[in-house]
């Protein structure tokens, strides 16, 4: 097909372009709003999507297209049949998940306007109760159990050298556990490869002082610019440089993911959570009390405990606010002390 333009002569001139059918730009409008979405906020959506459906099919006993747009007083229906079985939290991003059906289907859906709604989901959350998820820190004194528990350095096993440089790259880089595992189909574009690690060494020895590492995606950074940080080595047993050199160095081939098991297999999320905890537990320790989140916490508490400055602290885990404030996990004997200290402006001259 052609269109036509008018040129220097005022004549009508044919300009081949692509086909613009309506077939076809609806396909690019559905590739462009799944790139909006982050992968991980795409299968909390999924999941809240099917609990919609499964609402409307087995309550409401019709189909989904003759329930668009949703109502309010059917929206109140739907969150109170979750409260039944989740709580409130995952009821918002479920809600969160049925707006975004709706804007992908065309309709419009706006929670604050609906008064009643609100009201129910305020009644939920008072209902259910304001727990708290205990997430604790792995601090250094962690790294340490972990080093001694997977055989550093003496262990010639691949995957204990594998995890012990994921840990401690989490750990010193200040890192999300989603930054450095693969947790969806590998992707290059996306995901850290053994070619983002980059050594820098000191000449008169050739041993390696830092490594720097590109981030290519995070969720401070959902349009791909890239962060690069820099990590550098210590004299210290659980240097994260020199467990990186180790395990890049026992990589029978240096293609796909930067961690992958012995079999091949690429380093999810979920694996580092699960080897973290088997050590947590034979430290003697509650393994439930952690989660992934646990080495950011970790390393934002440890720095604050070396009385590093709060910019700094807030740089090196790359936070864009001062939410990192409340990461940080003040000693009980710090919180004890503080009565003496008060009461010792009395005396003080």
């Amino acid at each position: 097909p052609t269109v036509h333009t008018i040129g220097t002569s005022c004549r009508s001139q044919p300009m081949l372009h692509p086909d613009f059918s309506a077939n076809n730009l609806k396909k690019d409008i559905e590739k462009y709003i799944n790139l909006a979405v982050a992968p991980s906020t795409k299968q909390t959506y999924s999941s809240g999507e099917k609990r919609f459906v499964e609402f409307i099919l087995l309550v409401k006993r019709t189909q989904v297209e003759q329930c668009l747009p949703a109502t309010e007083s059917m929206l109140t229906e739907f969150v109170v049949y979750l409260a039944r079985t989740i709580k409130h939290s995952s009821i918002k991003n479920y809600l969160a998940a049925v707006r975004h059906y709706h804007i992908r289907q065309g309709f419009k859906l706006n929670f604050q306007k609906m008064t009643r709604l609100q009201l129910v989901l305020r009644g939920i959350k008072r209902a259910q109760g304001g727990q708290i998820r205990i997430r604790l820190p792995i601090t250094i004194h962690h790294l340490q159990l972990f080093h001694l528990l997977l055989s550093i350095p003496s262990t010639k096993n691949y995957d204990s050298l594998m995890f012990w440089a994921a840990m401690t790259l989490a750990f010193f880089g200040f890192l999300r556990l989603g930054e450095l595992t693969c947790n969806s189909k590998f992707n290059t574009d996306t995901h850290l490869t053994p070619d983002n690690i980059s050594f820098n060494f000191i000449q008169e020895t050739q041993k390696p002082k830092s490594m720097t590492i590109l981030i290519k995606e995070s969720k401070t950074d959902p349009f791909r610019v890239g962060q690069t940080i820099t990590i550098g080595s210590t004299s210290s047993p659980l240097c994260p440089v020199l467990a990186m050199k180790r395990y890049l160095t026992s990589r029978k081939s240096l293609n796909g993911p930067l961690f992958v098991h012995a079999s091949g297999k690429p380093l999810t999320k979920q694996a580092l959570i699960t080897e973290t905890r088997s050590l947590l537990t034979k430290s003697g320790l509650n393994a439930a009390h952690y989660a992934g989140h646990s080495y950011r916490i970790g390393a934002a508490t440890t720095a604050a405990s070396a009385e590093l400055p709060s910019w700094l602290i807030k740089t090196l885990g790359r936070w864009t606010s001062d939410c990192y404030e409340r990461y940080i996990k003040i000693p009980l004997s710090t919180l004890s002390g503080v009565s003496a200290t008060l009461t010792d402006v009395l005396t003080a001259k």
